[in-house]
């Protein structure tokens, strides 16, 4: 087996996993409702697969890629390959910056009382900040698999 297909594999099992996981978000949440425990836990799991699963694999999604690339197959200068690595960079900052804060909030208004005005707030900003990580991730990936430009 070369290199090349080992970093491949390398870079597309993690893109199911990380994208896979974030994926099923939305689901937990909505299952949960407005049951205070059910939410609790729902928030926990999330934040847990984002610590122990999601963020891991986007780290080694991004470690194979910049290796495929230094393995001389590709070219930082390639369009979709520096549109993908802004993207990249923008959606980490985007979930440092926002997401993951947000996702605190919700977690702390969910404790308090998820019946309330403020945790409806709290969850719609988690849910539209989710929606444009998913629109940036997902961009990412349609990049690397038709490779436009």
């Amino acid at each position: 087996m070369s290199v090349i297909i080992l970093l491949k594999f390398l870079h597309v099992v993690p893109v199911i996993v990380a994208v896979g996981a974030n994926l099923t978000y939305v689901f937990w949440l909505r299952r949960a409702g407005r049951d205070r425990e059910k939410l609790i836990f729902a928030i926990s799991t999330i934040r847990w697969l984002d610590r122990r699963i999601a963020n891991p694999a986007y780290i080694l999604i991004l470690a194979s890629g910049v290796a495929m690339v230094l393995q001389g197959h590709f070219s930082f200068e390639t369009g979709w390959i520096a549109a993908s690595i802004a993207l990249y960079v923008t959606v980490a900052i985007f979930g440092i910056a926002l997401f993951a804060p947000a996702m605190r909030r919700q977690l702390a208004e969910a404790e308090r009382d998820p019946a309330t005005d403020a945790y409806a707030s709290a969850a719609a900003r988690t849910e539209m900040f989710g929606v444009v990580a998913t629109i940036i991730t997902m961009t990412i990936v349609f990049l690397m698999v038709t490779k436009p430009f």
